[in-house]
């Protein structure tokens, strides 16, 4: 019985400092788990918008010419893969992690086997030398009663069937040890996967870079032409702001006279209340000119001013409603053939710029997410773009804020 009791006392502390590591590690691994699932979703979603911003870019190839949005473009791919690699290197960290954590508990359980094992030879030797069929009769025969006997004969049932159950468990430890080992196979493979991916990032985005400055050189040397369009469109924007303020001052102006509806205040607080959940007003765009006053990316000194945020999205997109709301205005887009479309809600107010064809007309009650219009293809630069804009009253907002991430 010492054998025994000496095999089982011995396989209770490994167990229990196997249990131990097993809690920790456990511990850690869900959150590198949780951590990773996050960091995947990220970089799925960053892969998403560089695929549809190669989409777009190849839009503007069709030009001759590089343009300004062709090159907003690529400052933005860059930017995002930029994001991409260092995804991609948080990831990498936690896969090294893992990698580690995994080694630690292969070599434990190597190590807790190799004790099985080595425990397991000793009770066979034990049994060999102590134990053999002969000892077991004369032991049995040797018995004061029959009662003796019998529980001397349970004792050798017993001890048989504790060796077949040490047999299982070292099966059952090999077993989970290979399995083990496997995913530490998995894991180290994946982080190669990683690795490769890493480094096809950092060369899309030094060719990238490459091309940018070429089509920046390529701009710089259009110094006249560029300050020619910039002056052109500067014109349209501010006869259109001028249009725009003069309808919204005039709205104002009412509000104060007659007070708003209890359904126009009910539809000012909803309006309020889904700030940073607004649907984007084109299924899908990327914003390439944001909101506020900036450099312009070519000319020096020269600053631009934008009152709501420019979309490229593909061709023959759609500007639809960012919430309900009743349509107040067609106005003509000063200099083109173009159109705008103000949408009253409450006391906030959008607007969707650079249509070519509008599907509603003053007066029309709209919901979220209708058609408002067909979006104007630029024929020089090859983009289609829609300019957005969010007001309260006669105060402008940064639509960024209001669209859903």
């Amino acid at each position: 019985m010492m054998i025994i009791n000496t095999y089982y006392n011995s396989t209770k502390k490994q167990l229990s400092s196997l249990l131990v590591l097993f809690l920790i590690i456990f511990t850690f691994s869900t959150g590198f788990s949780q951590s990773t699932k996050k960091i995947n979703s990220q970089i799925q979603l960053l892969e998403k918008e560089i695929s549809y911003t190669n989409e777009l870019l190849k839009e503007t190839q069709k030009s001759k010419s590089v343009s300004l949005v062709q090159i907003k473009l690529l400052d933005q791919q860059i930017k995002k893969q930029q994001r991409l690699l260092k995804k991609l290197r948080q990831e990498v960290q936690l896969v090294n992690q893992q990698i580690a954590d995994k080694q630690l508990m292969v070599s434990q359980k190597e190590k807790e086997l190799l004790g099985l094992k080595d425990e397991y030879a000793l009770m066979i030797v034990y049994s060999q030398k102590n134990l053999n069929q002969y000892d077991r009769m004369m032991f049995v025969f040797a018995s004061k009663d029959f009662n003796q006997a019998f529980k001397r004969l349970k004792y050798f049932e017993q001890y048989s069937a504790y060796r077949k159950k040490q047999v299982q468990i070292i099966e059952q430890k090999q077993d989970s040890l290979n399995s083990s080992i496997v995913k530490l196979r998995d894991l180290k493979s994946q982080k190669e996967e990683l690795r490769r991916k890493e480094e096809n990032e950092i060369s899309q985005i030094n060719k990238k870079k490459i091309k940018q400055e070429r089509g920046l050189r390529d701009l710089r040397g259009q110094e006249k032409k560029l300050k020619k369009d910039l002056k052109k469109k500067n014109n349209q924007k501010n006869k259109l702001k001028k249009e725009i303020e003069k309808i919204l001052a005039a709205e104002a102006k009412k509000a104060k006279e007659f007070s708003l509806t209890p359904d126009q205040i009910q539809l000012s607080k909803n309006f309020d209340g889904n700030k940073g959940k607004l649907p984007w007003p084109v299924a899908k765009g990327v914003v390439y000119s944001s909101f506020g006053e900036h450099a312009h990316p070519v000319l020096k000194g020269i600053k631009i001013r934008n009152d709501g945020i420019d979309i490229v999205t593909n061709e023959s997109s759609n500007a639809r409603a960012v919430f309900d709301g009743e349509v107040r205005s067609i106005i003509s887009v000063p200099g083109s053939a173009n159109f705008a479309v103000l949408v009253k809600h409450g006391q906030f107010f959008s607007l969707y710029s650079n249509l070519e064809e509008v599907f509603v007309k003053p007066g029309d009650q709209i919901k979220v997410k209708q058609d408002i219009g067909k979006i104007a293809k630029d024929p020089e630069d090859k983009t289609t773009k829609l300019q957005f804009q969010i007001w309260k009253s006669t105060s402008k907002l940064n639509p960024v804020h209001w669209l859903a991430k």
